[in-house]
């Protein structure tokens, strides 16, 4: 049986008023969800890229780079190179660009640093993750941040907040740096990557405390930079280290991981040119704001309930004030990181919420006033792994199915249109 051209079978469904059933990713499995079609707006996701070269676009990038001497050149032979790298948190395909920039850095006296921000330490297979077959080569050069480690930092300055910058010594007495790293939309500091490798990445814990703070304030929002706080606080951190050699090369991964672009050279440059594919690429337009949005959490998103949030910071961006915003993530973890959700407790509502947090602050009291504000301008509602108990202290209604969700909120609003993101983590809508 040949396929039935998509163009067709739309307009089957409008002329019979069909649901349009789609399914949702939900763990290691699907969860079926079926949309009236007269009510459904859109179903958005992000971009995805051509296979290519990815080894190819690394090693032009190397060679060709912005504003700076070709890697090779860079690295050079016998002198010291710290080279820092993320930990397995993160996307970024590390392995393979270790690998493939090898022959151009291999010369150097290298050595590496894990910037694992507040995260624990890698264990032993996410090290081999991180460096493949590098590992066995380099395991004995290899050292992990810890940001609560005070003896381990040093002070390189102060930004125009007042956060005392606090940095790796490593890092920090190092004359070359080689930053290895990606790009991706960030919730709160508008991307990831480039001046992220250092505040929060080799930073220490108060530091990076104190500049998370500033995500409960106006302009901390996904893929802007211009007024946003945390950005120009992370650019001022980066500023403290200006006197040294550094030498960048950021990553651009598509929705589904695959290496769109790499670009090398000046860390500010290459940041520019990042965040400009990466809008591109994340980007999903959309007109009018909907009633209802459906916001899937996939992986690594839908690992705990911390991490799940993420996907409402982008399902907000496409929900009209007092609409129904529908969370679905397995949370196959938990809760994750629960000081939020301590805070949650303590608070009982949005309001004494975003009081406590604003009083006294808390590495993760930015994400319960984040959620807190959300809950005061929409009606949150949750499909999540966790108990309901977790979801309510979140200000969430739970539910047991995205069906059931979208009903109840249907049944609110007769008249609902629904706006779908199935996969909320990389999808950022765009009013246009």
């Amino acid at each position: 049986m040949g396929r039935t051209p998509p163009g067709l079978l739309s307009r089957a469904l409008l002329l019979y008023n069909l649901p349009m059933e789609l399914l949702l990713p939900y763990g290691d499995a699907t969860m079926p969800l079926s949309v009236p079609d007269e009510r459904l707006m859109a179903v958005l996701s992000a971009g995805v890229t051509e296979p290519g070269d990815a080894r190819r676009l690394l090693r032009e990038a190397a060679q060709v780079p912005l504003a700076s001497p070709d890697l090779k050149s860079f690295a050079v032979p016998g002198e010291p190179l710290l080279v820092l790298v993320n930990d397995a948190t993160r996307p970024t395909p590390t392995a393979l660009m270790l690998d493939t920039l090898w022959p151009e850095i291999s010369a150097a006296d290298s050595s590496f640093l894990i910037a694992t921000g507040t995260h624990r330490a890698p264990d032993e297979g996410e090290l081999g993750r991180i460096f493949g077959k590098l590992w066995p080569e380099v395991e004995g050069r290899v050292d992990v941040h810890d940001a609560r480690d005070d003896g381990s930092l040093v002070r390189t300055g102060e930004t125009s907040r007042g956060n005392e910058v606090l940095i790796n010594r490593l890092a920090a007495a190092a004359g070359r740096l080689l930053v290895i790293s990606s790009v991706e939309p960030h919730y709160f500091a508008g991307f990831t990557g480039g001046r992220k490798i250092i505040l929060p990445g080799v930073a220490g814990f108060a530091t990076i405390e104190r500049n998370h703070r500033l995500a409960m304030e106006p302009g901390a929002e996904v893929m802007r930079l211009e007024g946003n706080p945390v950005h120009q606080e992370m650019q001022e951190a980066l500023g403290t280290i200006s006197g040294k050699e550094l030498f960048a090369v950021l990553a651009v991964l598509d929705r589904e991981h695959s290496l769109h672009a790499v670009h090398a050279g000046d860390i500010g440059l290459t940041f520019d040119r990042a965040t400009a594919d990466v809008r591109r690429l994340f980007s999903a337009p959309f007109g009018q704001k909907a009633d209802i949005v459906v916001a899937a959490a996939s992986h690594p998103l839908d690992l705990d309930f911390y991490q799940a949030q993420k996907a409402l910071e982008n399902g907000r961006l496409a929900l009209r004030d007092g609409g129904s915003l529908i969370l679905v993530s397995a949370c196959r973890d938990g809760t994750g990181n629960d000081a939020f959700l301590r805070i949650m407790k303590q608070g009982g509502s949005p309001e004494s919420v975003l009081g406590l947090a604003a009083r006294d602050y808390h590495l993760g009291y930015h994400k319960a006033a984040r959620l807190a504000e959300l809950a005061q301008r929409a009606r949150l509602k949750a499909v999540v792994g966790v108990g309901d108990e977790v979801a309510r202290a979140a200000f969430m209604e739970p539910f047991a199915s995205a069906q059931e969700a979208l009903d109840a909120s249907i049944g609110e609003a007769p008249d609902a249109k629904v706006l779908v993101l199935k996969d909320a983590g990389t999808t950022v809508p765009l009013q246009v």
